[in-house]
């Protein structure tokens, strides 16, 4: 995801550590087909953004319940089930 200057103004030093460069511009670090700014939730067994408060404007446009949220969400119900499931394996 691309993340704009005006994002990245918006994010402190922790947040900045989930960017990279590519050439002059930035973008969100990816791994796994997620952003690394997704954490999982243990408990909830969901993902949760550790950088929600100064988060890219293209991760405000999917407003939270929204039927695009929802939708995105359905399709990828499954993908911090599996990635417990991975972390758990390795322990």
């Amino acid at each position: 995801m691309r993340v704009f200057g005006i994002d990245f103004d918006r994010m402190d030093e922790r947040g900045r550590t989930f960017v990279e460069f590519l050439g002059n511009r930035v973008f969100m670090r990816m791994r796994e087909g997620r952003c690394t700014a997704l954490t999982i939730d243990p408990v909830a067994l969901t993902y949760v953004c550790a950088i929600y408060a100064m988060r890219p404007d293209v991760c405000r446009s999917l407003e939270r319940g929204a039927s695009g949220c929802r939708a995105d969400r359905h399709e990828k119900a499954e993908r911090p089930l599996l990635a417990v499931a991975a972390l758990l394996r390795k322990h």
